[in-house]
C-alpha cells in the first residue's frame, strides 16, 4: 500500500457518551488489562492521521504519533451526529469515524480506505456487521460527502450517526472482521480480560 500524506485523513474518535451502561464513567478512561480504551484504540491507528477525541472529559493523552485535539459539541451529550460535527476538518480529503468503545476498530481502516479509493463515485465505506446493518461508527467518507450529508441533515443534535449513512447517495459494505465490536458493558469488556472502571467523572452541564 502506498504511504498517504498526513493530511489526508482525519479521525474521529467519539468519546463522550454518558456511559450509563458502565455505571456512568468516561470510556475512553476504562482500563481492560491494564490499557485506556482511548490509548488501545489510537494504537490501532496509522501515524500520518490527525484524530479528533470527542468528550466533555478532560483526557490525559501522553505521547501518540498522532496529531491529536480534544473537542466537544456545545452543549454536551448531543449524540452521536452532533459529536461528528464538533469533530469534523473539512480540510481533509477523507473523514474515519471510530467508536472508543471498540478499541481495535482502528485496525480496519486500511481496508475501509482501499473499497472507498477503488469506487470513486462512493461516498462512504462502513463495515457491514455480521447482523447484516451497516456500521456508522466504523466508517470511511469523503470528507465532502459527509460535508453535504450534514448540510442535509440540519441540526444534528440527538440524531444519530446512521442518519448520515441514510443520506449519502452510495455506500460501499465492507465485511467485518470482529475488529469492529463495540463493548458497551462491563461484562462484555471482561471478554477482553481484567476490567478497571474510573471514578465517575463530576456533573457536566448538559
Amino acid at each position: 500500500m502506498v504511504p498517504r500524506p498526513a493530511t489526508i485523513m482525519h479521525v474521529i474518535i467519539l468519546a463522550g457518551g454518558v456511559g450509563s451502561r458502565l455505571g456512568g464513567v468516561a470510556k475512553a478512561e476504562v482500563r481492560v488489562n491494564g490499557t485506556r480504551l482511548i490509548d488501545a484504540l489510537l494504537a490501532t491507528l496509522p501515524t500520518h492521521v490527525s484524530v479528533s477525541i470527542v468528550t466533555p472529559y478532560p483526557i490525559e493523552l501522553g505521547t501518540h504519533a498522532q496529531t491529536i485535539r480534544c473537542v466537544c459539541e456545545d452543549p454536551p451529550f448531543g449524540g452521536p451526529a452532533a459529536g461528528i460535527s464538533a469533530g469534523l476538518n473539512p480540510a481533509t480529503e477523507m473523514t474515519a469515524v471510530l467508536a472508543v468503545d471498540a478499541p481495535a476498530s482502528g485496525t480496519l481502516l486500511e481496508t475501509l480506505t482501499d473499497a472507498l479509493a477503488t469506487n470513486p463515485g462512493a461516498d462512504a465505506a462502513a463495515i457491514m456487521s455480521t447482523q447484516g446493518h451497516l456500521e456508522p461508527l466504523c466508517v470511511v467518507w469523503r470528507t465532502a460527502s459527509l460535508v453535504a450529508a450534514f448540510d442535509q441533515l440540519g441540526d444534528p443534535r440527538d440524531k444519530p450517526a446512521k442518519a448520515l449513512l441514510r443520506i449519502a447517495g452510495s455506500v460501499v459494505p465492507v465485511p467485518g472482521t470482529g475488529a469492529e465490536v463495540d463493548y458497551d458493558t462491563v461484562a462484555e469488556l471482561s471478554e477482553l480480560g481484567a476490567v478497571e472502571l474510573p471514578a465517575p467523572p463530576p456533573p457536566a452541564t448538559q
